[in-house]
């Protein structure tokens, strides 16, 4: 099993059904640049972070947690 750098971006982005594709569009990126996002070989600006929260419906601190909380 591989290690996410950022879990719940990854479980957010598979639970709405989009794809890395979609996604790099969003933020008017590559998709290969956004894997590398994704993986954590490069960062995500601010502007980029903002749209993925709107995105997801999520706090950006929550959305870029390397951490799950189970149980809540």
């Amino acid at each position: 099993m591989k290690k996410l750098a950022y879990p719940y971006l990854y479980i957010s982005r598979k639970e709405h059904g989009h794809n890395q594709a979609f996604v790099a569009h969003k933020l008017g990126i590559s998709k290969e640049r956004y894997s590398l996002k994704e993986l954590n070989k490069a960062n995500f600006t601010l502007p980029e972070a903002k749209i993925l929260s709107d995105l997801y419906g999520m706090p950006i601190d929550e959305l870029f947690s390397n951490s799950i909380k189970v149980g809540q």
